[in-house]
């Protein structure tokens, strides 16, 4: 048996190979991920700043864009190498800077917060002393003569239009007791919205979208509701509503419209009873929204400002209407909450739950109310953009969730905030993961839109359904990569907000807790909406 010679260089190299299989990788040979140099940045008008992106490959092409090219340019650019762009700005407002590069098959994006601040004024040189070639004779000195202080006017702020409610429109055809109980013509509608902030002027957008004919609007008239399931208005509130001075107007089919500025003070978390008589109207493809978890009240005859209504019929949709706006203090602002059942409030008004509409119990609406007793926060108002049953790629019951995003988010007064809380009607047994490859291009969509309009995003991790009939590990794996992919600095979200661990099972965390939900749902927490809307951060709204 011949016996092996180790030299010394194979001694080395023996040792060096067994080094390398015991010793575990460190973070020094670990991948990392490209990250901008920085993710916030404020530059005043006319001058310039640099952003570059650190440990990225140096043959991979990234793509420089603003959001809003009127508050600022890129004025040079480096997309190869060591990649950078160089930003002027251009007025006072706010952008967002992506960077896009292909990693692998896949698109990564990187943001950065652009403020432009307006330019700091030259401070004025104090006097020069008096050359002594020109210096004046001495005198005698004097008291000096005293100076009355000039009085600096202080800008008024100026009030601003903010939507203080709204709702997803969509076709209430697509249930029956969605619909109105008698018909719309010759008939007066008392629909009820409770609005989020204080204002002394009101205006409304309302909406024949999927309307196949024009609705006409005989007459329109506003009043505050005197308690809440009860048609009952004080009259002493009441007002006209008009468009274009007219108190008589349609609606054309297929468009929007919004009404004129009328005299209405209004307090946060008031009910307002919106009454209209109705001419001529669609009898299907109704434009409204059938969750409004609200009682609406209906009556033949023009009873627009009638104290009460008797012999009334009554639905929980609202017709027509798109959002309320109000002339605002300076500086307030809106939220925008979209997604599907769980923000619309599935089974506050389930009689089989023991629940009645009218209760104002969906988490936007605990939401609303945090908002309003927090001294920062109490002129920011909620908008509430959920459709029941809705996904993000389905069409059902109207618009796929992916479609009616940009209008969902910009057609309000003031949107400065978005938090997106969607896609668990997307994940119902699936049969493979390929739904994720389909759902993240929309995602991302949506978030680059909220970038693009300088309005920040906040996005909510799917919740469990662990216990629903929608449950499989397919779906679950694909809740799970949309989450950690939105949790992810790649998801470009300005912030998260935990609805998922606040409503979670912490013992088996892939089921909503069980005192949230029925037994025999496992996806809506209607038990457990105040508990979301006490899990936001209200400092992300400041």
């Amino acid at each position: 048996m011949k016996r092996k010679i180790y030299t010394p260089l194979l001694l080395t190299a023996l040792f060096m190979s067994t080094l390398s299989q015991t010793v575990p990788g460190t973070t020094a040979n670990a991948a990392k991920k490209p990250a901008l140099s920085k993710t916030k940045i404020s530059v005043y008008t006319g001058k310039k700043a640099k952003i570059s992106i650190k440990k990225i490959a140096k043959k991979t092409k990234v793509t420089w864009k603003l959001g809003n090219k009127k508050v600022a340019k890129i004025v040079k650019q480096k997309k190869t190498g060591k990649p950078y762009a160089v930003i002027q700005g251009a007025k006072k407002g706010k952008t967002t800077l992506l960077a896009r590069y292909k990693q692998g098959k896949k698109i990564r994006k990187l943001s950065c917060r652009i403020t432009v601040l307006a330019a700091k004024k030259a401070t004025p040189q104090k006097n020069a002393a008096v050359p002594s070639s020109t210096a004046l004779p001495s005198q005698a000195p004097n008291r000096a003569p005293a100076i009355t202080p000039t009085t600096v006017p202080t800008a008024t702020p100026t009030p601003t239009w903010v939507t203080t409610w709204g709702t997803a429109e969509e076709k209430c055809d697509v249930t029956s007791n969605a619909m109105p109980q008698i018909a719309l013509e010759d008939s007066t509608v008392r629909q009820v919205i409770k609005v989020t902030t204080t204002g002394s002027k009101i205006r409304f957008r309302l909406s024949n979208q999927y309307g196949g004919r024009d609705v006409t609007i005989k007459s329109m008239h506003i009043a505050k509701q005197v308690k809440a399931s009860n048609p009952e208005i004080n009259t002493d509130t009441d007002a006209t509503v008009t468009f274009e001075g007219k108190e008589n107007f349609i609606i054309p089919k297929g468009k929007v419209i919004q009404t004129d500025a009328i005299d209405f003070p209004v307090e946060a978390l008031e009910n307002v009873a919106i009454s209209t008589f109705f001419g001529e109207t669609p009898t299907t493809n109704i434009t409204g929204h059938r969750g409004a978890r609200a009682t609406t009240y209906q009556v033949s005859g023009n009873q627009v400002s009638a104290n009460t209504f008797s012999n009334y019929k009554t639905t929980t949709s609202w017709f027509f209407l798109a959002d309320a706006s109000l002339l605002s203090a300076s500086g307030s602002k809106a939220v925008v909450c979209f997604g599907d059942s769980i923000t619309d409030g599935y089974g506050t008004d389930a009689t089989y739950l023991g629940k009645k509409p009218d209760s104002y119990t969906r988490w936007g609406d605990y939401f609303a109310k945090r908002l309003k007793a927090n001294k920062g926060t109490e002129n920011v108002s909620v908008i509430n953009e959920g459709i029941g049953s809705n996904s993000i790629l389905g069409s059902y019951p109207t618009d796929a969730g992916k479609d009616r995003f940009n209008r969902d988010l910009l057609e309000h007064d003031g949107v400065a905030y978005c938090i997106i809380l969607f896609g668990v009607n997307d994940l119902n047994k699936l049969q493979n993961t390929d739904k994720y490859n389909l759902l993240l291009p929309e995602y991302q969509k949506m978030i680059e839109t909220c970038l693009k309009n300088n309005i920040k995003v906040y996005g909510a991790p799917i919740l469990p359904f662990g216990t629903s009939s929608y449950y499989n590990e397919n779906s679950e794996k694909v809740r799970q990569l949309i989450n950690q992919w939105m949790r992810s600095s790649e998801s470009c979200v300005d912030g998260i907000i935990d609805f998922e661990n606040a409503v979670a099972d912490p013992a088996n965390p892939q089921n909503l807790l069980a005192k949230y939900t029925n037994k025999d749902d496992g996806i809506h927490p209607y038990n457990g909406y105040q508990v979301m809307a006490n899990a936001i951060d209200l400092n992300l709204f400041q």
